[in-house]
């Protein structure tokens, strides 16, 4: 099944079984934050990646998260289909601490 979801500046972003899999599989305590992860996407914060231009990572913190964790990372890879059409999907997700300033 595929998901989409709009980020904020009106990019449709799609997540695969195959990429969910992938995420419940490295990272387990992900395995209850599909929606968490689509919410990242569409309301988080967005950086570029220092490396690769094409990746953008959204950053969206929750109180709920298990082991003291505050915040979803997603990683969203931006390309193009043939036909010209976005082809935008996450590749990953996981959990970190966000040190609060």
């Amino acid at each position: 099944m595929l998901r989409a979801v709009t980020d904020q500046l009106g990019h449709e972003i799609y997540l695969t079984d195959e990429r969910w899999a992938h995420i419940c599989e490295e990272h387990p305590e992900m395995t209850a934050c599909e929606n968490q992860v689509l919410e990242t996407v569409q309301r988080g914060r967005r950086f570029q990646d220092s490396v690769r231009p094409d990746v953008f990572l959204y950053n969206r913190d929750f109180g709920d998260l298990p082991a003291g964790n505050t915040s979803i990372v997603t990683v969203v890879r931006f390309g193009f289909r043939p036909d010209g059409g976005e082809n935008n999907f996450i590749v990953t997700a996981y959990q970190i601490v966000r040190r609060r300033r």
